[in-house]
């Protein structure tokens, strides 16, 4: 896969972000002012969003970075099949928006038939990955030696195939017709959360470790922490219904993988001017998600605060504040900025914007503990949204600019060469 291949298909995450963001921004304000009458299934336009994310956005981008990585760390050309691999990635994420829509995980009526379209389209989005891993395994097999960010993605796609598992989970309940609540609720926060907590989490890391001189010196906790990070989605499960020891193995566990992460986000910290800009929001992020993760094991705090609005601010705070801006860091430093000003401006857009929404989620989620009105945080979190989706925007026109700038300039100077 060409450098241009990886640009392209990091524009199409940049514009799934877009997407998602602007849904994002539909939810807040409807939230004040109400839906429109064509986005009424306030939670299906949610089940959009956040698949959209994870799908067309972080799952696409992280792919995209990590083949371009890849060859430098292995010494080796990609194996065949990887374009065509990207390809359907994106097509597929991308159709997950549609998909999810109208009716979310439901079943949706087309023609005679009634199917479960949101379902569908995690499960086909959910073979692509183990395309990916095979190709993965296929370009990695066999090393003498793995290093620090080869042995952070083995670990990575290890917990990608374990989350989707959940998929495949939800998919045969709604095909079965069986309504177990607890047993949904794990099968979809194995799908979602250890997603996030496991490949995000990880292939970020090894992101990070692979852009930092050096870093073969580099002994922090990979195994350890793999292990630590699975049982940690059963924390996303209602307190209602997860059994009291079932919550303890995960938030114990849940403790553990924040130290192990500690030590990743303290060693980078230290490294960060070697490191993109954003980078230290990022690390800001993931230190505040770490905070939480000792304080649920206060008697009686998780069971308080683990649904509703609370909960909105911490997934919030990990996939906004530190994987999204992380993730926008890695990919800018494959692109080319066509005026520093500008893109400094549109971080300081996307940072602002960041950091106000999550401050209202934080206020929404408190007001009702704290005896304030929640109107007021409503439109902070609102306007905080906006200016995340115009700042994603930007970047995406930005990326879109580069691309044909780049491509031009390959064209004019190698007219044979595909390369840019």
């Amino acid at each position: 896969m060409s450098r241009s291949h990886v640009r392209i298909f990091l524009s199409i995450a940049l514009a799934a972000l877009t997407l998602a963001a602007w849904t994002g921004v539909l939810m807040r304000f409807g939230m004040i002012y109400g839906m429109p009458a064509w986005a009424q299934n306030f939670g299906a336009v949610r089940h959009a969003h956040s698949h959209l994310m994870y799908f067309g956005w972080v799952t696409l981008a992280l792919m995209a970075l990590i083949w371009a990585e890849l060859p430098a760390l292995t010494g080796r050309p990609l194996p065949r099949g990887v374009t065509g691999q990207m390809t359907v990635t994106a097509v597929l994420a991308l159709l997950s928006f549609p998909a999810f829509w109208s009716n979310g995980y439901g079943l949706t009526a087309i023609g005679n038939a009634r199917l479960p379209l949101g379902s569908m389209a995690a499960t086909l989005n959910g073979l692509t990955w183990f395309l990916f891993i095979a190709l993965y395994v296929r370009a990695t097999r066999g090393l003498r030696e793995r290093p620090l960010p080869i042995q952070l993605w083995d670990w990575a796609l290890a917990l990608m195939g374990l989350a989707s598992v959940g998929a495949l989970g939800l998919v045969g309940m709604v095909m079965a017709n069986v309504r177990e609540p607890l047993l949904q609720q794990i099968f979809l926060h194995q799908f979602l959360d250890l997603f996030a907590v496991g490949w995000f989490n990880l292939a970020l890391l090894g992101l990070f470790w692979a852009n930092l001189p050096g870093s073969g010196q580099a002994r922090p906790p990979v195994f350890s922490l793999a292990l630590l990070l699975i049982p940690t989605f059963l924390l996303g499960v209602s307190p209602s219904l997860l059994p009291s020891a079932l919550f303890w193995v995960a938030a114990l566990a849940n403790a553990g993988a924040a130290l192990a992460l500690g030590v990743h986000g303290l060693q980078l910290w230290r490294r960060r001017r070697a490191l993109p800009p954003l980078t230290g929001l990022a690390l800001s992020g993931l230190a505040s998600v770490l905070v939480i993760a000792f304080l649920s094991l206060w008697p009686g705090l998780w069971e308080h605060f683990a649904g509703g609005q609370m909960r909105v601010f911490y997934l919030h705070l990990f996939l906004l504040v530190w994987v999204s801006t992380a993730l926008i860091g890695q990919v800018q430093r494959i692109d080319a900025a066509s005026s520093v000003f500008l893109r400094r401006w549109v971080n300081r857009l996307w940072s602002a914007g960041a950091l106000v929404m999550v401050g209202g989620l934080l206020g929404l989620g408190l007001a009702p503990h704290l005896g304030t009105p929640m109107l007021g945080w409503l439109h902070v979190a609102a306007w905080g949204s906006l200016a995340v989706a115009g700042a994603g925007t930007l970047l995406w026109i930005e990326s879109m600019s580069a691309f044909a700038r780049t491509s031009t300039l390959s064209s004019a100077t190698s007219p044979q060469s595909p390369y840019s």
